[in-house]
């Protein structure tokens, strides 16, 4: 580098002296550098090569072999930057770097080190390191280990050796004759603590068994508490909804057997007439499964297939309003099975579910209707005495979703995510109390913005319910 500096000063120099051509005052100074230096050897060696890439100063001049457009000579000149390079093969350590004259870069040097020597005494040093360490290493580990086992590794074996025949009525003896060591001082706190976890041991179980039957019983008092909470609301609302509600439709029943009397002849109006009658019959038995909600009564199920069930009620649905937006598509896996329910109630419930998925998609969207047979427990998890298959159906929406905080929310009754006025919550407690009944479950996969899934799943009718 102080090569290069001196190569830097002497264009300066010549610069400074402002002799027309700049480029030809450069060049002199340099050579009469370069031949007060040759006694040395390094002034043949040293190569400057002009922005234009003329050499101005070494083996271009006298001829040999240079490289003006080399990656090291162009980035100095293009972007002014200092490179170095080692060839190992020749022992040669180049320094590129450029020349600057009023901070703009004229010409760009290059400047061979032999690196020889250097090398010879790096390898001699390394050498002589290794050694002093290999000497070192080998000394410390002899003394090291030896320290190590008289202080360490014999007093600790005479531990564990003692500790694999304790018995609660021994203590550890002293393994060391030294007051002040610490395996002695070992020695005693583990006789201190194995005396303390004696002492302790059989009333801290006592306590852990105590506190998880205090834990258990806790949590079924607080779920009782909190059912019974639920059944008691859902019992005073069934009673006013039953004294407001059930005799308006008792009477609009009458009316409308008066008035099926006086259609006979008209066909489309006594079956629009049929259906209104069904459908007031259906919310008469909605009013009495509410009140039946907090006191259940028993009902007699009969086989029902599915894919029917499914058709009339989605046929009933395709004609409400709220369907204007909203397709409807049904798969119905082929012999998808019967089960063993009550077929009002079972289709309160598909009716619940699809009013439900209607309201979540405002702007519309697709209704999906699907059965088809799945693992059951039995089949699933090897549960004894569970049916290795069992009968699904699912109803599926494009709507908001349920956020994920509310999932474990939906079932309870009173709870509902519509605005007041809009729904009681009680749609999704009643379905669950219905299907739970007859031994199935609803199970329910939401995704805000892209819609869920509720999914019933029935255990497939067994011939033998018919002799029950």
């Amino acid at each position: 580098m102080a090569v290069v500096r001196r190569i830097q000063a002497a264009v300066e120099e010549a610069a400074q002296e402002q002799s027309p051509p700049l480029a030809q005052a450069i060049r002199e100074r340099l050579q009469h550098w370069a031949a007060s230096i040759s006694a040395s050897g390094l002034g043949d060696e040293i190569v400057v090569v002009g922005k234009d890439r003329s050499p101005w100063l070494g083996k271009g001049q006298t001829g040999r072999a240079v490289k003006p457009d080399s990656a090291e000579i162009s980035s100095a000149l293009r972007q002014g930057k200092k490179t170095t390079r080692i060839s190992r093969d020749r022992n040669l350590l180049t320094i590129t770097a450029p020349l600057f004259v009023q901070g703009e870069c004229i010409a760009a040097v290059e400047v061979p080190i032999h690196i020889e020597g250097i090398l010879r005494g790096l390898t001699k040093s390394r050498q002589l390191i290794w050694f002093y360490i290999g000497l070192n290493a080998f000394v410390l580990l002899v003394f090291g280990n030896y320290l190590l086992s008289k202080i360490v590794i014999r007093p600790i074996r005479h531990l564990v050796k003692t500790a694999d025949h304790f018995e609660d009525i021994e203590v550890f003896s002293r393994v060391t004759d030294t007051p002040g060591n610490e395996i002695a001082h070992l020695t005693v706190s583990l006789n201190r603590m194995l005396k303390r976890l004696a002492e302790n041991k059989e009333y801290m179980e006592a306590q852990i068994r105590s506190l998880e039957q205090a834990n258990q019983e806790l949590k079924e008092a607080k779920e009782e508490i909190l059912h019974s909470e639920k059944l008691s609301s859902v019992g005073r609302l069934a009673a006013g909804v039953a004294h407001e509600v059930g005799n308006p439709i008792g009477a609009i029943l009458g009316y409308t057997n008066l008035l099926s009397a006086h259609i006979k002849n008209d066909e489309e109006a006594a079956d629009y007439l049929a259906r209104m009658e069904d459908e007031l019959s259906r919310i008469d038995t909605i009013l009495r499964d509410l009140l039946d909600f907090s006191r259940p009564s028993p009902r007699k199920p009969v086989p029902i297939d599915v894919n029917e069930l499914v058709s009339e009620t989605t046929s009933f649905f395709s004609h409400q309003t709220l369907m204007t937006s909203i397709s409807l598509d049904t798969f119905l896996e082929e012999n998808a099975g019967m089960v063993w329910a009550d077929a009002n109630q079972l289709k309160q419930v598909l009716i619940n579910l699809m009013f439900n998925a209607c309201d979540a998609m405002e702007d519309g969207g697709r209704l999906s209707i699907i059965t088809r047979r799945a693992p059951g427990a039995g089949g699933a998890s090897g549960l004894p005495g569970q049916p290795k298959e069992c009968i699904e159906i699912s109803v599926s929406d494009t709507g908001r979703g349920i956020q994920a905080s509310e999932l474990n929310k939906i079932f309870d009754p009173f709870y509902t995510t519509k605005a007041a006025g809009e729904g009681t919550g009680l749609g999704l407690a009643i379905s669950l109390r219905i299907i739970e009944a007859f031994d199935g479950s609803i199970a329910v996969e939401s995704f805000e913005g892209k819609g869920s899934t509720f999914t019933i799943s029935l255990n497939p009718w067994d011939p033998k319910h018919d002799t029950e």
